[in-house]
């Protein structure tokens, strides 16, 4: 169990392989949600700002919960205009982007848009399949969504009915914010990057290791840059190469 833990570490450490330092300028449509962490954020914005919003698809009251990402608070940076961060309730990971009226710019499906001067008209132009009004009953917004980007448009609490949705009355409503989510820990399962793992010369899982003890290892070796040189794609996301001391 002590060597599965010590390859354990060895394998997590090499995760980033391949990964370059985020730029300072990035647009939106580069960001990878769940690649790009809050740590990287703080490193290249010294100023990063935490701050409280409001978040538009839940009740007013925080009882009800979104398990995706750490809800009611987030993170601005100077160096992207319109945009509030938000992590993973459970990692260091960005899960969700909060559009504001400040953002122009193209959508991470390449859209263009404007969202100063967005109504809900324009968006169903774009998204035909997002044709769909929804909203939690106790949220102040109603939503076009397919689950992972949202638009919202504010409710009018002087009409006398939320439903059924008036949306000829509604289609002409300002955008007021877009929610971009993803669940870090599905992407996270779906997208393991794991290193090709050599026991004395032959390729193994990283089950087949777990009965090795420390003091029946004679050396471990970790290779970065040179993995796919010298083992094509499968050395893509790292290789470590492990010797034991009954080959020796």
């Amino acid at each position: 169990m002590k060597i599965y833990i010590i390859i354990f570490t060895l394998l997590s450490s090499i995760n980033l392989f391949g990964q370059n330092s985020i730029k300072r300028t990035i647009e939106l449509s580069e960001i990878k949600l769940c690649e790009l962490t809050l740590s990287e954020l703080k490193k290249q914005d010294e100023n990063l700002k935490e701050v409280e919003l409001e978040e538009m698809n839940l009740c007013s009251d925080g009882f009800i919960q979104d398990a995706r990402f750490e809800n009611r608070k987030g993170y601005v940076s100077k160096y992207y205009n319109g945009m509030i961060f938000q992590k993973d309730r459970d990692s260091d990971l960005i899960s969700k982007i909060r559009l504001t009226k400040e953002f122009k710019g193209k959508l991470p499906d390449g859209n263009y848009i404007d969202l100063s001067n967005l109504n809900a008209e324009k968006v169903l132009e774009k998204y035909p399949k997002f044709n769909t009004w929804k909203s939690s009953g106790c949220s102040d917004y109603w939503s076009l969504t397919d689950e992972s980007m949202y638009f919202y448009v504010a409710i009018d609490k002087t009409k006398e009915s939320r439903y059924p949705i008036d949306e000829k009355f509604y289609i002409t409503k300002p955008i007021e914010g877009i929610d971009i989510v993803s669940n870090c820990y599905e992407f996270t399962q779906n997208n393991k990057k794991e290193p090709l793992i050599i026991l004395n010369g032959k390729e193994v899982t990283k089950a087949q290791i777990e009965k090795y003890k420390p003091e029946d290892i004679e050396s471990i070796t970790v290779l970065k840059e040179s993995a796919i040189e010298e083992y094509g794609e499968k050395g893509k996301n790292g290789v470590i190469i492990i010797i034991t001391k009954s080959v020796k």
